[in-house]
This record gives C-alpha cells, structure tokens and sequence, in this order.
C-alpha cells in the first residue's frame, strides 16, 4: 500500500532546539506546537528525568482508508507497561550511550531537565488482526514534548506534532511496531543528547 498521498508537499527539518522540533526519526507530518523559551535554554543541565510515557488519554484512531466500523484494535494495560518499558530504556540508551556527560535521574530537583512525553493518539496503517499485510512504517503518532527545569517546573520547549512511525516496508506484527518504536523512541533520547552537547559546549 502506498502512503505517499498522505503526507504534507513540505519536508519540515525536525532538530530540538528554537524553532525545531523534538523528534528526528520518520517523516514529520504535522507541526501544531514548537516554542522555546526565550529566557530558559538546555545549557547547564547534566542530569535528566525523564517520567513514564503518558499513554493516559491516548486515543487509537482508524485510518482513512479503513471504514470506523470494521476497525477494531486492543490495547490492554499489560500491553500500555510494556510500552512505558521500552520508551524509557530506548531513551536511557539514546541519552547516554557512547557519552559519560549525562545522568539519567529518578526524580526532580535541582540542575535535573524534566523530559515529559504524552503520545496522543496512534493511527496504524493496517487493520491489528491484518497479519497480511505489509506497510510502510507502522503508522502516525500524534505527541507532545514538554521539556521544564525539574527544580522550578518553568517550561523551556514544548512541542506537538504527527509524526511517521518508522520508514520501511515491514509485515503488521507486534513485534514490527515494537521495533519501530524502539528505534523511534532511542532516536528522540539521542537527538536530545546532541541538543544538550550543543547548549554546553
């Protein structure tokens, strides 16, 4: 199947910084928010929390060329921890790996950057029990970043957007989408790292 049609004539060129965006991995789709303080920046921070992905009020939608009464997809709450699981493992791993300057923290306080990520809505690009099919990438997530001084709580970036899920053909599986997502998730911990390197240099 060929997603092409979907996406947006303009490329946006996603970094995480001023008037970037968050997220480096697959085709950004949509930008609805990108905001970088203009008296907070990254520079100082050495230690990072980052809380549980919020999965809370997250919506799986039917895409558009699948009728809303024959899509039906499961989400259980064994399912939602797993999730939680590898996001936060995938980021410790972008964050810290090959590079002894960042500390993943298990609380707020003091010099600690809060990394906040709340996945609004997921629309996959096959029907779940579809186990035929094969598809480009996994599906659209649609989130919102928040990055805030874990002492104070002021807010120093936020950003929201749609967002591809991977960019090769791959067979609609459990494991496929968890792939996906791992790489997805270790790619924003990475890029979070360079934008930190970057702020202290």
């Amino acid at each position: 199947m060929n997603f092409k049609f979907l996406r947006k004539a303009a490329v946006f060129s996603v970094l995480f910084c001023a008037s970037s965006a968050f997220v480096s991995a697959g085709e950004v789709l949509s930008v609805d928010k990108d905001f970088q303080s203009p008296v907070l920046s990254l520079k100082g921070y050495t230690k990072v929390f980052v809380r549980p992905l919020d999965l809370n009020h997250a919506k799986v939608i039917s895409p558009p060329w699948i009728e809303k009464s024959s899509f039906h997809w499961k989400v259980t709450d064994k399912n939602r921890d797993f999730l939680r699981g590898h996001f936060h493992k995938a980021m410790k791993e972008g964050l810290t790996e090959n590079n002894g300057h960042y500390t993943i923290v298990e609380k707020e306080g003091k010099g600690v950057l809060t990394v906040d990520v709340k996945l609004i809505s997921f629309m996959p690009y096959a029907l779940q029990e579809d186990k035929d099919a094969r598809t480009k990438g996994t599906g659209d997530i649609h989130i919102s970043v928040q990055l805030r001084d874990g002492e104070s709580g002021h807010l120093i970036y936020i950003y929201e957007g749609t967002q591809e899920i991977g960019s090769e053909y791959q067979p609609n599986t459990e494991m496929a989408r968890l792939t996906g997502g791992d790489k997805l998730f270790h790619r924003w911990g990475k890029t979070l790292r360079k934008k930190l390197d970057e702020a202290n240099k």
